[in-house]
């Protein structure tokens, strides 16, 4: 009731969505724990709970736009770790509690899957969540083997509907894939060679071209088709074929 009454009022939700997104940004990497001082870890499965509720609030709508392209992110990146590996066992017991009081039926994938769902659906993204159910595409983004597949394909289903808030999503992505030893890197490739439209080359050509020269030398063939993509896409565009060319 706490988190739907926040959820009904536009300032409060811009004002705790800030805190829920650093702790699911942070896991598993670092943990998080509660503001009062209290030790005890606070999953990002916890955080996804809340903005499960939050998001299904009609209200909700206002508070969550500014902060849309992170929470995306965000989702995104809970979706792809926890196809990759379990929740510790802290957090296990805690999913175990959830789906008993919400009544859910599913595992924390797939709830992550349908809080992204959710999201979209608040941001009118109605057909193209359908699209992606059609081509099961969210199945597919739920299996660690195939998710860059399903990553690209709701990048390209969504991209022309939100393109403002997918040229955040891009940069944002950028910032992930520029570090030494990005996390996840082949989902958020998918994601970004879709998107790469999207950004202005006068900001970010240098670290674009950096990116994908580099996924060139990886050992992951998958990985190197995406970069050969993405350069094909950049050499459509004169000032990007003389940056490479210098």
């Amino acid at each position: 009731m706490m988190w739907k009454t926040i959820g009904s009022v536009g300032p409060a939700v811009e004002k705790v969505l800030p805190t829920l997104l650093c702790v699911m940004e942070d896991w598993p990497v670092h943990s998080a724990s509660t503001s009062d001082g209290d030790d005890t870890d606070v999953s990002a499965l916890a955080a996804t709970l809340v903005i499960w509720v939050i998001v299904q609030v009609p209200e909700c709508h206002e508070g969550i736009l500014p902060h849309s392209s992170r929470l995306f992110v965000a989702l995104l990146f809970h979706i792809v770790i926890t196809a990759k590996r379990m929740p510790p066992a802290e957090a296990g017991h805690f999913w175990k509690a959830c789906r008993k009081e919400h009544r859910l039926t599913i595992n924390p994938s797939r709830f992550a899957v349908q809080t992204m769902k959710a999201l979209l659906y608040r941001l009118q993204c109605d057909n193209e969540v359908m699209a992606m159910e059609r081509k099961r595409g969210w199945d597919t983004l739920l299996t660690a083997r195939t998710q860059h597949y399903a990553v690209g394909l709701l990048a390209r289903d969504m991209c022309h509907v939100l393109t403002s808030m997918f040229s955040h999503v891009a940069y944002r992505l950028l910032l992930v894939l520029s570090c030494e030893k990005p996390r996840w890197d082949l989902p958020f490739l998918a994601f970004l060679v879709e998107v790469l439209e999207c950004l202005d080359w006068n900001k970010c050509a240098h670290t674009v071209l950096k990116i994908m020269s580099s996924c060139l030398h990886s050992k992951c063939r998958e990985q190197r088709r995406l970069a050969l993509r993405g350069l094909v896409v950049l050499s459509k565009d004169p000032s990007m074929v003389r940056r490479g060319s210098g």
